[in-house]
C-alpha cells in the first residue's frame, strides 16, 4: 500500500496541476477570443495574433488542396479542406474552407472547386490547441490533393515558399467556403478546472485510504 501510494499520488497531483495550468491558458485565451472576435478585419502585418479577424486579397491556387481525413458534420461522413491562397503582397495563407460530404464507402475523394481570379477573403486566425496523435507513419502522399490525418499548419507552410505557418478559418459566405469550420472554443477553462479538482479529489481519496489501511494496521 504505501508503494502504491508513493507512486501514484505524484501522479495524480502533477495531472491535477497540469490541468490548472491548462485552465489558465483557456483564460488567456478566453479573454483574447473575447476581445478579438467582434473587432474589424485588417490587413495583416509582418505578424498576426490568435483570434485576430483578417482580409487578405489574391488568388486561390488551384489543386493545392489538404483534405483533413475521418471529419464527421450533421451525420455526414467528409473532409476538412484547407486550400492554398496567395496574396498580392506575395505571402502565401494556409485557408480552412470547412468541411466537405465525401464519399461513405470511401472509393473517392470529393473534387474541391476553387473561386478563379482575385478575390477577397475574410477570416479568422485559428491557433494550434495540441495536435492529435496520429497513430502509425504519418506520411503524406506525394500527389494533391494531400489526404492528411490533422492540420500542421508548419509542415503544410513548409511545402510553399513565403508561406505564413498559422490556419485561417473562412467566415460564412465568403469566396471558396464549404460548411464553415467552427470557430468555438470547445473546451472552456472551466472545464479544465473542474477535471483538476477530480484529479486532487483522487489525490485526497488516495491519502485517506492509505492512512486508514495505516491505522486499521496497527
Amino acid at each position: 500500500m504505501t508503494l502504491f501510494t508513493a507512486l501514484l499520488l505524484p501522479v495524480v497531483l502533477s495531472l491535477g496541476a497540469w490541468q490548472l495550468g491548462r485552465a489558465e491558458e483557456k483564460r488567456q485565451f478566453e479573454a483574447d477570443y473575447l476581445d478579438r472576435i467582434g473587432a474589424l478585419a485588417v490587413t495583416p502585418g509582418e505578424s498576426v495574433d490568435d483570434f485576430q479577424r483578417i482580409r487578405v486579397t489574391g488568388q486561390y491556387e488551384p489543386g493545392r488542396d489538404f483534405l483533413l481525413d475521418n471529419q464527421i458534420r450533421d451525420g455526414q461522413i467528409g473532409y476538412g479542406v484547407v486550400s492554398y491562397f496567395r496574396a498580392e503582397d506575395g505571402r502565401g495563407w494556409l485557408i480552412n474552407r470547412g468541411f466537405i460530404a465525401g464519399d461513405r464507402a470511401r472509393r473517392s475523394v470529393p473534387e474541391i472547386a476553387s473561386p478563379t481570379g482575385r478575390v477577397t477573403l475574410t477570416g479568422l486566425v485559428w491557433p494550434e490547441l495540441g495536435l492529435l496523435p496520429v497513430f502509425g507513419d504519418n506520411v503524406w502522399p506525394a500527389d494533391w490533393p494531400k489526404l492528411v490525418q490533422r492540420v500542421e499548419v508548419a509542415r503544410m507552410a513548409a511545402l510553399f515558399e513565403n508561406t505564413v505557418a498559422v490556419e485561417i478559418r473562412l467566415e460564412v459566405g465568403q469566396p471558396g467556403v464549404f460548411a464553415a469550420a467552427p470557430t468555438e472554443l470547445n473546451m472552456p477553462a472551466a472545464k479544465h478546472t473542474g477535471y483538476a479538482v477530480q484529479w486532487f479529489g483522487l489525490a485526497a481519496a488516495l491519502s485517506i485510504g492509505f492512512a486508514v489501511f495505516g491505522f486499521r494496521k496497527r
